[in-house]
C-alpha cells in the first residue's frame, strides 16, 4: 500500500481535497513553515511533519523539507511500500486505487527517471552555478525585478563549481515527484546526511530536481529503475521526466478544464498545478471521471 508524502504551503482547503481522493491511503504531509500550520491541521488519517523548514522555491530548502517528510514516512511505510512524493497542488487523474495498482505490479520499484546533467550543455549550469534561492528569493513584489537581477549577477561572477566537487557522483536531473520504496528511502537518507554532499548541492538551481536523484542513481538502488542507462539530458525539458504526473511541458500557470483531454490522452495517474479556484472545472470533471 502506497504512502503519500505531500509538500503542502497554500491552499489548505485543497490539501483537505486532496487528502480526501487519497483515500485510504496515509498521508504524511510537510507544511512549509512560512505557512500558518493551524489552517491545515485536523486531516483524517494524515501524519504532520512536526520539525517545520520555511521553504523557497528553486532553493535547497525544498530538499531541506523533503528530507523532514521522508523521515516521517519511513515511520510509517513499511520497507517495501511505496513512498510517493506529492504536492499540495497535485491532484488525481484516475482512481488511486489504480496507481496502488501499478505500483505493485510494475516491472520496476524505484520511479525516478532522470538523465546524466554535466553533459556540456547550458544545462549544466543548473549545479556548476551558483545560484542563491534561499537568500534571493523568487516572489511577487515591487523588488521581483532586482532579485531576478541579483541573483543572475551572482550567477554569472561568482566561481563555478568543478565537476569534482560532487566527491565522484555523477549529477543527474529528474522530476521532483518521484515514487521509490521505503527502504530506498531509508538508505538514501542515511547518504544524504552527508555535509560534503549537501555543500555541493546547496545553492544549486532547483536541487530538488536533483539532490535525491543523483543519489539515487549514484546507488544499488539504480538497477531497480525503469531503464537504469544513464543518457544525456540532451535538450529535455522537466516535463520529459515526469513519472507519474501530467505536467505541461511549459511548467507555467495552472491547469485548467481546457487542459482536461491532454490530461486524459497522457494516461498519467496525478495531474500538476491546479488550484482550488482556477482549476474548479477541471477538479470536479476529474472526480466525476473517477467516479465513472
Amino acid at each position: 500500500m502506497p504512502v503519500f508524502a505531500v509538500l503542502a504551503h497554500a491552499e489548505p482547503q485543497l490539501l483537505a481535497r486532496l487528502v480526501d481522493r487519497l483515500a485510504p491511503h496515509p498521508v504524511i504531509v510537510h507544511i512549509d513553515a512560512r505557512s500558518p500550520g493551524q489552517e491545515f491541521a485536523g486531516l483524517p488519517r494524515t501524519v504532520y511533519v512536526r520539525d517545520r523548514v520555511p521553504v523557497r522555491w528553486g532553493g535547497f530548502s525544498v530538499v531541506e523539507a523533503t528530507v523532514r517528510l521522508f523521515e516521517t514516512a519511513v515511520e510509517v511505510a513499511a520497507p517495501r511500500e511505496h513512498v510517493v512524493l506529492l504536492s499540495g497542488q497535485c491532484y488525481p487523474a484516475r482512481p488511486v486505487k489504480e496507481f496502488a495498482d501499478y505500483l505493485d505490479k510494475a516491472p520496476f520499484r524505484q520511479h525516478c527517471h532522470a538523465a546524466l546533467l554535466l553533459d556540456g550543455t547550458p544545462a549544466a549550469g543548473q549545479v556548476l552555478r551558483r545560484w542563491y534561492f534561499d537568500h534571493i528569493p523568487v516572489g511577487s513584489g515591487p523588488l521581483y525585478p532586482a532579485r531576478v537581477a541579483a541573483r543572475r549577477t551572482v550567477a554569472a561572477l561568482a566561481p563555478r563549481r568543478r565537476p569534482d566537487a560532487f566527491g565522484g557522483f555523477a549529477p543527474v536531473a529528474g522530476s521532483q515527484w518521484i515514487a521509490l520504496t521505503a527502504d530506498c528511502v531509508a538508505d538514501l537518507l542515511e547518504r544524504a546526511a552527508d555535509e560534503r554532499l549537501v555543500r555541493a548541492f546547496r545553492h544549486t538551481q532547483a536541487p530538488d530536481e536533483t539532490f535525491f536523484q543523483t543519489l539515487l542513481w549514484s546507488s544499488r538502488w539504480r538497477a531497480e529503475v525503469a531503464d537504469p542507462e544513464l543518457r544525456p539530458r540532451s535538450g529535455r525539458v522537466t516535463a520529459d521526466f515526469a513519472n507519474y504526473h501530467y505536467v505541461d511541458r511549459s511548467l507555467l500557470g495552472i491547469r485548467t478544464i481546457h487542459d482536461l483531454p491532454m490530461i486524459e490522452e497522457s494516461g498519467k495517474y496525478f495531474v500538476r498545478k491546479v488550484s482550488a479556484g482556477g482549476s474548479a472545472e477541471l477538479l470536479d470533471a476529474l472526480d466525476a471521471r473517477i467516479r465513472c
